[in-house]
């Protein structure tokens, strides 16, 4: 048995011999005809009219009988066999293919189509040549089916040898494409804001910090988009959105990720009564074209997605799940439940965020979805306060398996009342509180200019598309997560023992 590092030794000596004998291991051209899903699509006219194709891809396999060998290859579009006949090919170009191709390598193969004894269509093989020599062979069997950390780390490999994890990352893409046509139908401009700011804002949490030489100056990476999205409204657009990248210097779990995409919007002149209806046509939308019915399986329950979604206080939540009442109650008594529920309080946290902290312990019962409304307003220092109950806000968050699908708010835009929740934020975190939002004195002058009434929301699309393609977390569902350093000893996982997976096994 060979060692990995054997393997590609003697795949390089094989890149070597292409090199000697004239025949470039990564040329710089490539023809195709035809993908190989439209070769098997049209496969009948293509084989009866003695249609020469060029197909191009991956070898997948490969089975040598004598004088012939049988290789599946591999894009895209699908998978096909091309077979190779030392009497058809001529024994030099035969020879070549048996002593430098091996699974994994890239190949360009000319020929035409005709269906096998055993029924199975192929391409018999005029000519061929190399388009990328892989230097390690795949392996036979993938092991990250075994080791979860592994596959995450070399996704490339998860994305061969898993068809289910592919078809996540193509729902992924279905669902997004799904979600941004609805929103240019519903009247919405699509934007940019910036990604490194001089102020982080618009969410309570960490960031990520980072330096520009050039000007000298401490920069962020955004934690939201939202007083960028803001200021839009302040200077004439109405309604505007943003697929967005987000960074939040945080804990890793299976909801969370430190780096994360987010479709947030901001409609002028509407409220949250408004958006809640318009979330209901934003899922149901979605649900329409991307899953075929407004119902989905997780985890055991059928959650249905027909308006209208249930509608509860957050303040009645906490209530019925954990006896406490937010107006009541003190931070004291807020600190005692959270101990009694097995919650660890970071320091300076205040009833606020201990309330926060206790509620994520009451999420898991929200299987249906359902909008929790009129939260406490120092939890939500951007959204307006309710008429009458100050000590909450016009918001709500949207939740459906579980997960916190949908964050949104009638938009707090009196400049006055933004900076004094602004000073309070700072407050809390002049105690110790690192995810309290920052004083931001140019949002506010935005603000002074004149902000139109507005309703806005932000989805968090790697949770939405965790939920509708039933995964287990949310590293199933972005292709590159944030892993911990490998440490040495699996990093050793290479120098051990493995059968070659580019061993031409007989049929």
């Amino acid at each position: 048995m060979a060692t990995s590092d054997d393997l590609r030794k003697i795949r390089i000596e094989k890149l070597e011999g292409l090199d000697k004998n004239g025949f470039p291991a990564y040329p710089i051209d490539c023809k195709r005809t035809h993908r190989i899903g439209d070769a098997l699509l049209d496969f009948d006219k293509l084989a009866n009219d003695l249609t020469e194709v060029t197909l191009v891809g991956r070898i997948r396999s490969v089975r040598g009988h004598g004088g012939a060998t049988f290789v599946d290859i591999e894009d895209g579009s699908g998978k096909m066999q091309i077979f190779l006949k030392k009497d058809g090919l001529g024994e030099k170009a035969y020879q070549n293919f048996i002593d430098y191709f091996d699974i994994g390598d890239f190949i360009e193969a000319k020929g035409t189509l005709f269906t096998t004894k055993r029924g199975e269509k192929s391409v018999e093989i005029r000519d061929y040549k190399m388009l990328a020599k892989s230097l390690r062979p795949l392996p036979e069997k993938w092991h990250g089916l075994q080791d979860v950390e592994e596959r995450f780390r070399k996704r490339y490999l998860d994305l061969l040898f898993n068809e289910d994890i592919r078809q996540k990352f193509v729902m992924r893409s279905k669902i997004i494409k799904a979600l941004r046509d609805f929103m240019n139908a519903s009247g919405f401009m699509e934007v940019t804001t910036p990604t490194l700011q001089p102020l982080y804002g618009g969410a309570s949490a960490r960031p990520f910090k980072t330096h520009m030489h050039d000007l000298d100056m401490d920069l962020y990476l955004r934690i939201a988009p939202e007083l960028y999205l803001k200021r839009l409204l302040v200077g004439g657009f109405e309604r505007v959105f943003e697929f967005t990248t987000n960074f939040r210097n945080e804990g890793m779990d299976r909801e969370h990720n430190p780096e994360f995409m987010v479709l947030e919007g901001y409609a002028a002149y509407k409220d949250i009564k408004w958006l809640m209806g318009f979330t209901e046509d934003i899922f149901g939308d979605l649900l329409d074209r991307v899953i075929g019915k407004r119902e989905i399986e997780w985890k055991g329950n059928l959650i249905k997605f027909e308006k209208p979604f249930a509608r509860l206080r957050f303040n009645d939540l906490l209530k019925k799940y954990a006896d406490l009442d937010y107006a009541a109650h003190n931070k004291e008594h807020f600190f005692k439940k959270a101990k009694e529920l097995g919650i660890k309080v970071a320091p300076g946290i205040e009833k606020p965020g201990i309330a926060d902290e206790i509620f994520k312990t009451i999420k898991p019962q929200l299987i249906q979805p359902t909008f929790v409304i009129d939260w406490p307003s120092d939890i939500l220092p951007l959204a307006k306060k309710l008429p009458g109950h100050g000590e909450f806000v016009s918001a709500f968050q949207f939740f459906a398996g579980g997960l916190e699908m949908d964050k949104a708010f009638s938009e707090l835009n009196d400049p006055i009342d933004q900076a004094g929740r602004f000073k309070a934020q700072e407050s809390r975190r002049a105690k110790g509180d690192q995810e309290a939002q920052r004083m931001d004195e140019d949002f506010i002058e935005a603000l002074e200019y004149g902000m139109p009434p507005a309703a806005g929301f932000g989805i968090g699309l790697d949770r939405l598309v965790m939920l509708l393609t039933g995964s287990n977390t949310l590293r199933e569902v972005i292709l590159f997560p944030t892993m911990k350093p490998r440490s040495k000893d699996s990093g050793e996982r290479d120098a051990r023992t493995i059968k070659d997976g580019s061993a031409k096994a007989d049929e």
